[in-house]
């Protein structure tokens, strides 16, 4: 009797903890994210190509990315990397000399987030890289990217800025000749 009590409370937590998330799924999405610079052609760039002086990102309502990992499903926090489905692609392009891989982010979103995404200006491997991304969900994904880079000399800099429709839980590249993105949104892992 009483087994049977404590198993038909289990069988109710259960439920109610897997709607829950069920839930949390469908009103977020996740994003992962590579950044990668070309290292033949930085060092070997052509003036057309960079900028004469560093940018400034300035989008004063866009919403930081904040970079303590967290364990649980809190938006716009890192997510361990274990829960990105590019580790894959990351261990390919780390294994390629001509490719310089500069962050590997992934983060929960609202779906029904209208704002740019401010990722977290942290040099990587001396290159700082400021900007962000706006996501928004419609039949696709809209994304805008507006991407700068600094090399570690500050002597140079471009800007990476695409406009692109995404479909859910597809791969896609985003060429610069300096530099490229491998970004991919879907549920949650």
């Amino acid at each position: 009797m009483i087994q049977s009590t404590m198993q038909k409370i289990l069988y109710l937590i259960l439920c109610l903890t897997s709607s829950l998330v069920y839930g949390y799924s469908e009103n977020h999405y996740q994003v992962d994210l590579i950044v990668f610079i070309h290292q033949s052609e930085i060092n070997h760039p052509s003036s057309e190509r960079l900028l004469n002086s560093p940018l400034v990102f300035n989008h004063n309502k866009s919403i930081s990315l904040n970079p303590e990992i967290h364990e649980d499903i809190t938006p716009y926090h890192l997510r361990p990397l274990r829960t990105s489905s590019l580790n894959n692609e990351y261990y390919v392009l780390k294994r390629q000399p001509q490719y310089q891989i500069l962050f590997h982010y992934t983060w929960l979103q609202p779906a029904n987030n209208q704002r740019t995404v401010k990722l977290p200006a942290i040099p990587h491997n001396g290159w700082l890289v400021k900007g962000g991304l706006r996501i928004r969900k419609s039949n696709y994904y809209l994304l805008d990217t507006e991407l700068y880079f600094t090399s570690p000399d500050k002597a140079a800099s471009f800007m990476l800025k695409e406009k692109q429709r995404l479909k859910n839980n597809t791969l896609y590249y985003l060429d610069h000749p300096l530099a490229g993105m491998l970004i991919k949104i879907h549920k949650p892992t």
